[in-house]
């Protein structure tokens, strides 16, 4: 997981360092009706066995991978440790509704279930004024650095 994948751009945060890479959701190349706000969440996985790190990073690029077709993802940031040990994802909805249908999916509901136990997840969720890659990332990044009060953190 050490290796810069391509289009991945390594960044400090706090006192670690993280490599994250975005894709766009299935709005890609439309313009979006309303240029308002966005839902965000936020995924921070802290993997306990090392065996464990590209079992779950390769399930996390399985579903970068299929981004583009899931219903109300306008995109996603996947983001790791050099050693792949702490894994985030970052991930920019329409809407609320439409982070709790990719939820219930049963492709989510499989990993959630063969990845549950395997480390420390903590999740938090917010509104952004709108989809502005740089202004969601700079908000994540606050909360990967324990800025913002409330938000655990690894």
């Amino acid at each position: 997981m050490s290796r810069r994948p391509a289009g991945a751009i390594l960044l400090a945060v706090g006192t670690g360092r993280l490599w994250h890479i975005w894709k766009d959701g299935d709005q890609a190349g439309r313009p979006r009706p309303e240029a308002g706000p966005v839902h965000v969440s936020m995924n921070d996985y802290l993997i306990h066995r090392r065996r464990d790190y590209l079992r779950v990073g390769r399930a996390g690029l399985r579903f970068r991978r299929h981004w583009r077709r899931t219903p109300g993802a306008l995109g996603l940031w996947v983001a790791w440790s050099p050693t792949g040990r702490r894994q985030i994802s970052v991930s920019v909805w329409r809407t609320v509704d439409d982070l709790r249908e990719f939820v219930r999916s049963p492709a989510h509901r499989q990993v959630m279930h063969a990845f549950g136990t395997a480390g420390v997840l903590y999740t938090t969720a917010w509104t952004a004024e709108r989809l502005d890659r740089a202004l969601v990332w700079d908000q994540a990044e606050a909360r990967l650095r324990g800025e913002v009060a409330g938000v655990p953190h690894h």
